[in-house]
């Protein structure tokens, strides 16, 4: 059963987002910020699955993991494992041999959503990449998303037979609150694999999260929508 609810104010920002990481790849001189696109990808991802997991427990009072893994695959398999094969044989025609003795092993792990990790173990520096960087390095950031899917749905439904809805948004701020300081505490230390991992990037998918528990009539108020413009 699927609760979701079309917003198109939110297809607007998903373009702002895709717009703006296409304009950095294109002219990074010009639009060096342009990667937060990706940033507010996970946002939004964060609250629309965490939105449809919540809708579905509040009305079936309970929640079909099959059901959802099934929504999940049918949305994004077909795409990126058809962008996947089409990628993985033009690469293989155009990119020289030096490049093609790897792009088995990125084809493997992309194929798999574990590609993000496998870039942090082989240090492919997004920020600093070669001249000529794995044809699916993109895939890192679907890799993230992929494993959310999977563990969030666990951990939501978890919390709610414990505590319901109040408990649920006490985990999704803790969980925010501790992947942030991870975060930050990585980037000083590991700053490849804190760009990369799932426990480093929760927070941004918590934030989009924890959306939904701002009380209506807080959220209706212009003076707040100004502040987090602001902000």
């Amino acid at each position: 059963m699927s609760h979701s609810k079309y917003i198109p104010s939110i297809d607007g920002l998903r373009a702002i987002a895709v717009l703006a990481v296409i304009l950095f790849h294109a002219f990074p001189e010009v639009i060096p910020g342009g990667f937060i696109g990706v940033d507010i990808f996970y946002v939004i991802s964060g609250y629309l699955i965490t939105g449809l997991i919540i809708k579905e427990i509040e009305v079936s009072k309970t929640f079909s993991f099959k059901a959802f893994y099934l929504r999940r695959a049918k949305r994004l398999l077909p795409a990126s494992l058809g962008i996947l094969a089409i990628t993985a044989l033009l690469s293989w025609w155009l990119l020289p041999p030096t490049v093609r003795s790897d792009l088995g092993k990125d084809i493997f792990a992309a194929s798999i959503y574990v590609s993000n990790y496998l870039f942090a173990f082989w240090q492919n520096d997004y920020q600093n990449l070669n001249a000529t960087p794995s044809p699916v390095i993109h895939y890192w950031s679907l890799a993230v998303e992929e494993q959310f899917y999977i563990f969030w749905p666990l951990l939501i439904f978890a919390l709610w037979k414990i505590g319901k809805r109040k408990l649920v948004a006490l985990g999704v701020i803790a969980i925010t609150l501790a992947s942030f300081l991870f975060s930050l505490y990585l980037t000083a230390k590991s700053p490849i694999w804190a760009f990369y991992s799932l426990p480093t990037r929760a927070w941004e998918l918590g934030f989009g999260a924890l959306i939904l528990f701002i009380p209506k009539g807080i959220l209706a108020k212009r003076d707040f929508i100004r502040t987090l413009i602001i902000w």
